[in-house]
């Protein structure tokens, strides 16, 4: 079954050659950090960064013709315990009705170093 990439006009283009998000099988396959579309981290904390890294998760399936809805796993990395509870604020008004399965890591440190969070998603759209 082929895969083809998904790119965004209101998300950042990457600097290296990576797809912003990749559909197969029906799954779409995004990962986001809390940069804006010229490359900026959001400004604030982590609900600042949290919230930009899930408006480009949701740029990128709204493309593919989805929504947050869609959405099925997260996977979400945070560099500070003290960063939770503020992260989880912004995730579950995202994610309110029916949340998709998680996984939650708290790690030493994210490839962009000004990074807080980042935001592994994979939703299904049901057709390649």
């Amino acid at each position: 079954m082929p895969k083809r990439a998904i790119a965004s006009d209101r998300v950042r283009k990457p600097s290296i050659p990576f797809a912003q998000a990749t559909i197969a099988g029906g799954f779409m396959f995004v990962c986001c950090t809390g940069v804006d579309r010229q490359g900026r981290f959001a400004t604030g904390d982590v609900r600042a960064q949290t919230r930009q890294a899930i408006e480009n998760i949701r740029a990128l399936i709204e493309e593919a013709g989805g929504s947050l809805r869609d959405v099925v796993k997260c996977t979400v990395y945070v560099t500070s315990r003290e960063d939770w509870a503020p992260m989880n604020e912004v995730y579950f008004a995202h994610f309110a009705e029916d949340p998709p399965h998680r996984v939650s890591c708290i790690v030493s440190g994210l490839g962009p170093p000004d990074a807080l969070v980042e935001i592994d998603a994979t939703a299904y759209l049901g057709t390649d």
